[in-house]
């Protein structure tokens, strides 16, 4: 608890920092619910209502991973340094720290959704708009945990400031909005089911385009796609795996709870590591 209360306050009182992601997430925002001003429900501007939702996990992605990767490296050399002097120790220091961090890591998406799914007019419909919530809070912190895995195997922070954009690549291309999965060649395509965006873009399509919702508007004698069944269908996304109503999203938040769990527990093998490596 001591740990714990001082990991929180340091996030508290670098106010200056805190503000500005409030208000570059705020700013952001509103900046693409008035670029996408209403196009949830246009069957004509479906692919860009696509491009808007894919580019708000982007951008909570990285709002969640460079802060990390940033201040992570050269906390951890301090922590290596207290517990090698036995003042407390790991299990407590990364308790303390995951339980710290995770408000922070609510409440962005918490400011930021809801501004972005009601300007762009996606659909009214609670279920959704909290199924919406969940995926991009779990996107997140997956994202801060790889932030921490990161920080925690780079020797230094300019080591990890290089490779974190680096490691996104890899995850976005396979993600299955750039390319669908069976244009990807076989013996590349087992690389789509390590990629956390993967389930993240898979769950925001079904949440927003599954689950029998109604026919989008179209003009009178022209329009791109009607039947939101058209929409995963180009997507290449199927949808209930389980055949039951919204399974595919809570498949796919199981699936991205589980890259949360696994990325804390591995960081803690790392940090075991260096302890070990430094004694």
């Amino acid at each position: 608890m001591v740990l714990f209360k001082r990991a929180l306050q340091s996030l508290i009182r670098d106010r200056l920092f805190t503000h500005l992601r409030v208000v570059s997430i705020t700013a952001v925002g509103f900046l693409i619910g008035l670029l996408y001003l209403g196009i949830g429900n246009d069957g004509n501007k479906v692919f860009n209502n696509t491009g808007c939702l894919f580019f708000s996990l982007l951008f909570l992605m990285f709002t969640a991973l460079m802060p990390t990767v940033l201040t992570f490296p050269t906390e951890k050399l301090v922590f290596i340094r207290k517990h090698l002097n036995n003042w407390y120790s790991l299990k407590s220091y990364y308790l303390a720290k995951t339980m710290a961090d995770l408000p922070f890591q609510i409440i962005f998406p918490v400011i930021y959704c809801p501004i972005v799914y009601f300007m762009t007019e996606q659909p009214y419909d609670g279920i959704r708009y909290w199924q919406f919530l969940t995926i991009t809070i779990l996107t997140c912190l997956v994202a801060q945990s790889i932030g921490l895995l990161i920080g925690a195997v780079a020797p230094s922070l300019s080591t990890a400031v290089f490779v974190a954009p680096i490691t996104g690549i890899p995850v976005l291309l396979f993600s299955g909005f750039f390319v669908n999965f069976e244009t990807i060649p076989n013996y590349m395509q087992w690389l789509t089911y390590v990629s956390y965006a993967r389930y993240s873009w898979e769950g925001i399509i079904v949440v927003i385009y599954g689950n029998n919702r109604a026919p989008l508007d179209c003009d009178v004698g022209r329009c791109i796609f009607r039947n939101c069944s058209d929409v995963l269908s180009t997507m290449d996304v199927k949808e209930d795996a389980l055949e039951l109503k919204g399974a595919k999203v809570y498949l796919n938040c199981v699936v991205l709870a589980g890259f949360f769990l696994v990325l804390r527990l591995v960081t803690y093998l790392v940090l075991r590591f260096r302890l070990w490596s430094h004694r």
